[in-house]
């Protein structure tokens, strides 16, 4: 009766986490952004066509997409999506809402694994899932057609099956292939996690030794397969497609450091000291120690957030502030207890900021996404703690557990009033707001002109309208096949030449770039 009732509560939180994350899914954010417009696109055209609208068939590694070589998994995943709903932005948003929830109902699971000795595991269980359905940070992301929020998802999976593996009394192997799979796919779906889940594992073997010694051969076996997963990912570790994003926004490419370190030496003397103390490594150290500890940092956490709006809503952090005493009270718990079970999920949130540390940009919700799990589970541990000191005072109980989920249900009740009714129209112009619009236009009038003609000061106007438009892949891979010179000149001219593929399905029409 009593696993009933606490289904029941699953069952409740899980509707919450759904409503919260799908209603009216394609209308807040009010517009696509333009990665979640390619991504939809290529999508379409894989499934259309076997090739991404640049022509390469069945990407494994990564889309080349924009030239930014987005990881793939989340590319074939909404496949399957736009399969079902067809090209639209309902569509590419769905599996990063569908594993919002997922990860919602995983760290239920997880909670029951890991804690299953602790006498109130189904409470802590509860209301970590609560707790995470609730919170702006994993509110937001699931509502966009981000990568990392399948990547979490999946991280979650593994260290779910990874700890149920060890905790078991007769192991099953296939369990722990599960989890390693799972962790494979994580890194073909963000790129974060190609330097997050190998931290991940090492360090998990390493806390769980003892029993991974026990289990050396699954354990080793698993890992092989883990790194035959990732043969396509290694065989291409110096390519664009591995090494392009991280050299666009990797903190070691900034030249600060050594101007700083050059000058600090000359003004020292110039000696071979002087080389030491004020060598340049040591002032990329300062620069990845600061990135780090800035995801830690009161005002991101609690009270403004990612200042990124497409990160963030402005009104409140990336948790509520209700949370910052509880995951204190969960901290000082978890030292004077001594509580081993927390070590392994305390773990997955420290190494989550080690990615974000080396690139530029931070603190960033996204590349730290995996940072909401231990932050929840400890906010559901000190309110569980507290609880069990006060549970035979009855009425200090009930108000306890009133005051708390008054609190909480104003933090939520603030952030959606303000999420539909402010923020949607303040930071329209974050989402590319009025594209949808335009290109509908331009596909009803481009029959009128010799040429249209579109800034790209504002977005990707050619992917806005083949997505908008639906228009045919393979037409667009004709284009990007034999205007790949002319292409890069128009762009360099931020100018976007609708002509160009229209010819392809209207007329013969020639185009004279002029030098300007």
């Amino acid at each position: 009766m009593k696993l009933q009732k606490e289904l029941i509560f699953l069952f409740l939180i899980v509707i919450l986490a759904g409503f919260l994350r799908l209603y009216k899914l394609d209308q807040n954010p009010p517009s696509p952004y333009w990665e979640e417009a390619a991504i939809g696109f290529d999508s379409w055209s894989i499934l259309k066509t076997t090739k991404d609208h640049h022509g390469n068939i069945f990407p494994i590694t990564a889309f080349q997409s924009f030239g930014d070589y987005k990881p793939s998994f989340y590319f074939y995943l909404n496949t399957i999506s736009e399969a079902i709903f067809g090209l639209n932005t309902f569509a590419v948003r769905l599996p990063s809402a569908l594993a919002g929830i997922g990860t919602v109902i995983a760290v239920y699971f997880l909670i029951l694994i890991t804690f299953r000795e602790h006498r109130s595991v189904q409470s802590l269980a509860l209301i970590s899932s609560l707790l995470l359905a609730i919170v702006p940070w994993h509110i937001l992301i699931s509502r966009v057609g981000f990568e990392t929020n399948v990547s979490f998802f999946l991280d979650v999976l593994g260290l779910y099956l990874f700890i149920k593996f060890l905790k078991q009394k007769s192991p099953k192997i296939y369990v722990l292939f599960l989890s390693f799979i799972f962790w494979a796919l994580s890194i073909y779906t963000y790129h974060s996690a190609r330097v997050f889940i190998p931290l991940l594992i090492l360090s998990l073997i390493f806390i769980y030794r003892e029993k991974a010694w026990q289990q050396k051969k699954q354990t080793l076996l698993s890992g092989i397969i883990f790194v035959l997963f990732l043969i396509p990912l290694i065989v291409k570790i110096s390519s664009p497609e591995i090494r392009q994003r991280f050299n666009e926004t990797s903190a070691l490419a900034t030249l600060e450091p050594v101007l700083a370190s050059n000058a600090a030496i000359a003004s020292d003397g110039g000696s071979r000291v002087a080389k030491l103390i004020h060598h340049r490594y040591w002032y990329y150290g300062k620069i990845l120690v600061q990135n780090y500890l800035s995801h830690f940092d009161y005002n991101f956490l609690f009270l403004n957030g990612d200042q990124n709006y497409r990160h963030s809503i402005g009104l409140v952090g990336q948790l509520y502030w209700i949370y910052a005493p509880l995951i204190l009270l969960g901290l000082y718990f978890y030292i004077r207890k001594k509580e081993k079970n927390l070590t392994p999920i305390l773990t997955f949130t420290l190494l989550a900021p080690i990615p974000a540390a080396l690139t530029t940009g931070t603190p960033h919700a996204l590349r730290t996404l995996p940072m909401v799990l231990g932050l929840v589970v400890l906010a559901a541990y000190g309110f569980i703690n507290i609880w069990e000191k006060i549970e035979k005072k009855k009425n200090l109980n009930k108000f306890l557990a009133t005051f708390f989920s008054l609190i909480l249900l104003f933090h939520l009740t603030q952030f959606w009033h303000y999420y539909w009714h402010t923020y949607r129209n303040k930071y329209a112009g974050q989402w590319q707001y009025g594209y949808q619009e335009l290109m509908h236009y331009v596909g009803q009038v481009r029959l009128n002109y010799d040429a249209v003609l579109m800034t790209r000061d504002y977005g990707r106007p050619a992917m806005y309208y083949w997505f908008y438009n639906q228009i045919d892949p393979e037409l667009v891979q004709k284009w990007n096949s034999i205007y790949p010179k002319i292409r890069e000149n128009i762009y360099s001219l931020k100018i976007f030449i609708l002509e160009l593929i229209q010819t392809l399905w209207v007329r013969d029409y020639k185009l004279k770039l002029k030098k300007c």
